[in-house]
């Protein structure tokens, strides 16, 4: 009986940490939207209005699986202008929060693309 319960405690566990990895999965992605734009927001209040190249690696990385349109935005951006970039975050955040609400299972799968590639 004691085994019993120590095993539904275990599975009880395990349910959790599952429950929360796929939601901190769901989150990861807007969380990283939101840095990049605070990051661009910040260059653009300093007047510096080129974005680091490994800043728009790493963008348009991200935004290859969800739009690659704007993934191509950011990297036809030869001047790396940071009042663009701050355009294209707000469109792909913009597409990214409606499927918050209501793809959960299109958010994963852009968290997994993302995180295993």
């Amino acid at each position: 009986m004691l085994q019993d319960a120590i095993m539904s405690i275990r599975r009880a566990n395990d349910e959790s940490e599952r429950r929360r990895s796929a939601m901190v999965s769901r989150r990861r992605p807007i969380q990283l939207l939101d840095h990049w734009l605070s990051q661009v927001e910040t260059l653009v209040e300093r007047n510096h209005r080129v974005v680091p190249e490994p800043l728009i690696g790493e963008i348009s990385v991200f935004l290859r699986a969800l739009d690659p349109l704007l993934s191509r935005k950011v990297r036809n951006n030869g001047k790396r202008d940071a009042v663009l970039v701050l355009d294209v975050l707000f469109e792909a955040e913009e597409k990214f929060l409606p499927a918050l609400e209501f793809e959960d299972d299109a958010i994963e799968t852009l968290a997994s693309s993302y995180f295993e590639g």
